[in-house]
C-alpha cells in the first residue's frame, strides 16, 4: 500500500470500522428490549394479532394479522368502534392506510386506525 499520511491512515481506519459496524448490524438480527416494570395493557377486544398458525395473513386466510385487516373484512357492515374519545357506530364505508370512514347518524366520521381500541360488528 502506498505511504499514507497520518490523517489518511485514520480516515481509512474509521472507514473500515464503519464498514464492520454496518456488516455486523446487518447480520445480527437478535435484538430485544426488556422493560420489566412497564405494562402496556392493550385491549384488542378479542382480536388476535400475530400468526394464524398456518402462515396466512388474513387476506383470504383464516385469521387477520392486524386491525386494518379486521376492518377490511367488515367493509359495508355496521360496526361499533371504541376509541379514547368514545364509541362510534355506523356503516363502515372505507378503510384507508391510516383511517376509516363510517356513517354515524347520517354524518360521515373519520377515525384514525391507531386510535381504535376495539371493533365489533353491530
Amino acid at each position: 500500500m502506498a505511504n499514507l499520511t497520518e490523517r489518511q491512515a485514520r480516515l481509512l481506519s474509521l472507514l473500515q470500522n464503519l464498514q464492520n459496524l454496518n456488516t455486523n448490524a446487518l447480520t445480527n438480527t437478535d435484538f430485544s428490549i426488556d422493560f420489566p416494570s412497564i405494562d402496556v395493557g392493550i385491549d384488542l377486544g378479542g382480536i388476535s394479532i400475530g400468526s394464524g398458525g398456518n402462515g396466512e395473513n388474513g387476506n383470504g386466510g383464516s385469521q387477520p394479522s392486524n386491525i386494518r385487516q379486521v376492518l377490511l373484512g367488515l367493509l359495508n357492515e355496521n360496526v361499533e368502534v371504541a376509541t379514547p374519545f368514545g364509541i362510534v357506530s355506523g356503516l363502515l364505508l372505507s378503510v384507508q392506510n391510516d383511517y376509516i370512514a363510517l356513517i354515524d347518524n347520517g354524518e360521515q366520521v373519520l377515525v384514525l386506525i391507531e386510535k381504535i381500541e376495539t371493533v365489533n360488528e353491530s
